[in-house]
């Protein structure tokens, strides 16, 4: 059967969305339990790319509308247990550590604090003259030093500010998790209490008037994927 999160054994009954192809359950065990989609099966989920995107976003919608309700860990697309006896073992054998996860997570959410980097302001290179010889010609060459001498101050200062900004952001918050850098963006991934949206959202204000290199963002709130 397919899963989808597991949480502590809900108090309340949860509104429950529709799965990828069926209808979902709560299957509990010892007080713990988990989100399913019992005629789901491994051999089930789709195989073209077009398909498979959908069912990852359909996975991704489900867990968050549950995530509303109550607090969870998530779990990656494609879980599936044999059966409802093999999930209940699991969730024997891994009580205590989900439990205190939790207790940990009560009332946090994830946000995604993304960085991308800023082309430098354009700057007018006089056009290259036949005669690389001529006064045109060196005051083209002395153009071109200027404006790769411009990009490397402006990289500089990109790097210098997003080290600023990690730097006020582990000294803010305890919760946290730096992701891959990769070329055209970074990100940022910190876990904290719902209450504290709007105080985050200040403070978003402040690390972009302190990073004018940069184009800053935070996403929506989500489950705590990166803290589990």
């Amino acid at each position: 059967m397919y899963t989808y999160a597991f949480f502590k054994t809900p108090t309340s009954p949860l509104k429950l969305p529709s799965g990828i192809r069926g209808c979902l359950e709560i299957i509990s065990f010892q007080g713990l339990s988990a989100l399913v989609e019992p005629e789901l099966k491994a051999q089930d989920l789709p195989d073209t790319d077009e398909q498979l995107i959908q069912a990852v976003l359909i996975h991704d919608q489900i867990i968050r509308s549950v995530f509303e309700q109550i607090t969870l860990l998530p779990l990656r697309f494609g879980i599936c247990f044999r059966s409802t006896i093999a999930l209940s073992e699991h969730l024997a054998r891994h009580q205590q550590d989900y439990l205190q996860k939790l207790e940990q997570f009560q009332g946090k959410t994830e946000y995604c604090l993304q960085g991308i980097p800023l082309e430098p302001t354009p700057v007018r290179t006089p056009p290259n003259p036949i005669n690389s010889f001529s006064q045109g010609g060196r005051e083209y060459f002395l153009a071109k030093k200027q404006l790769h001498q411009l990009q490397i101050d402006h990289q500089q200062q990109q790097a210098q500010e997003w080290q600023q900004l990690v730097n006020t952001i582990s000294q803010t918050y305890t919760e946290i998790h730096f992701a891959q850098s990769q070329p055209n963006r970074e990100r940022i991934y910190i876990l904290t209490h719902r209450t504290q949206s709007p105080q985050l959202q200040e403070k978003l204000e402040q690390w972009q008037n302190q990073s004018p290199h940069w184009q800053l963002t935070i996403g929506d709130a989500i489950p705590p994927y990166h803290f589990l």
